[in-house]
């Protein structure tokens, strides 16, 4: 394994490592919450604001999740991640409150062939969670419906 390749290992583990460690925290305020302990029965978004958003975003060939051909976190506020256009996939799931069903980037034309390819995204959008799977007919469909969010 080439040196290169031990980095990008280590940051995709070190990221990874940081999304866990925050998903369980969100999901211990929010328990604490609801049993009326140290937040005062309040929850973790309304004790310090929005949430974190941390998605893992994965690009599938065909009409399963697996195998999966490319992988990226995403996190926002700020922008960051393995993502390479994180800033530009933030802003779009902003637009839509970070919901992927709603997104509709642009409205460019794709042919009709069928060559399916399938997303998911799951993790945290400001602190909600998200759990989103959708095969599209084609790459095309994909970007036009998607723009840089899972453009990984």
């Amino acid at each position: 394994m080439g040196v290169r390749r031990l980095a990008t290992s280590a940051t995709t583990a070190a990221t990874a490592a940081l999304m866990a460690a925050a998903i369980v925290a969100v999901d211990a305020g929010a328990a604490a919450a609801a049993a009326g302990g140290p937040a005062g029965g309040r929850t973790w978004e309304s004790a310090t604001g929005p949430g974190p958003t941390l998605l893992t975003l994965t690009v599938a060939k065909g009409g399963s999740t697996k195998p999966v051909q490319r992988r990226a976190l995403l996190t926002c506020s700020p922008a960051g991640g393995t993502h390479k256009q994180a800033r530009s996939a933030c802003a779009e799931l902003a637009k839509v409150g970070g919901n992927f069903g709603k997104l509709q980037v642009s409205g460019g034309a794709c042919t009709m062939q069928y060559d399916p390819v399938t997303v998911t995204a799951q993790g945290r959008w400001k602190g909600r969670k998200v759990d989103y799977v959708h095969t599209f007919g084609n790459a095309c469909t994909l970007s036009t419906t998607t723009g840089a969010v899972f453009s990984l």
